[in-house]
């Protein structure tokens, strides 16, 4: 199921003709491979993604590992996106999942949801107004029949156009993703309730809309 295959570095390969060989771009083999460089070395092991990554731009998709306890559907819901599309993008002739294994998240949706995890001292109140929801919104949303929380509660924030979502990218810090949508570092951990400038790849972010 796996969307690559291993290409073993050998002596006076560089990306750019590793590129070339397969079909793909030294962008894609970067992202699809984290690297934050062009240095090679002899033996590294290297991915080189399918067709299917490669009629794709790096911004397009994120790459997510599977974990214990993940199936398609649990996938999908995460990231706002169709059974049929990410079956789709990824190509899967089966929908069995492996642990250790990646599957790609097309990341073109602008209108993804976001799970809020209730702190201590949290209210319906303080989370309709950290978003700018109303109370009836986020209710409804989440199926709540009365006002009471739970510490560790998972919430559904609805996406209104008080705020647009960014799925994490590699490379990315609050800095950059700020300067991208024309925000402040501050406002983005404010929204999402960061304690400090720590983010990874495939976290769901909320931005304001200014």
């Amino acid at each position: 199921m796996n969307n690559y295959f291993n290409y073993i570095i050998k002596r006076n390969d560089n990306l750019y003709d590793i590129a070339n060989k397969f079909n793909t771009t030294v962008g894609i083999l970067k992202a699809f491979n984290n690297l934050s460089s062009n240095i090679l070395q002899v033996g590294q092991i290297l991915k080189i993604p399918n067709t299917k990554v490669e009629q794709s731009n790096p911004s397009d998709y994120i790459i997510y590992t599977i974990k214990k306890g993940d199936n398609l559907y649990s996938i999908a819901k995460r990231f706002n996106i169709s059974l049929n599309d990410l079956i789709n993008f990824n190509e899967m002739s089966s929908t069995l999942l492996t642990i250790g294994d990646e599957l790609l998240i097309p990341t073109n949706n602008s209108n993804l949801d976001i799970t809020y995890i209730v702190k201590p001292n949290d209210t319906l109140y303080s989370i309709a107004k950290r978003y700018n929801i109303s109370i009836n919104m986020l209710k409804n949303k989440n199926n709540l029949e009365n006002n009471m929380l739970q510490i560790g509660q998972k919430l559904i924030i609805p996406n209104t156009s008080n705020y647009m979502t960014y799925v994490v990218r590699t490379n990315d810090n609050l800095d950059s993703i700020a300067n991208k949508t024309n925000t402040s570092k501050e406002s983005i951990r404010r929204l999402n309730n960061l304690l400090n400038d720590e983010i990874v790849v495939g976290q769901i972010l909320l931005i304001p809309n200014n």
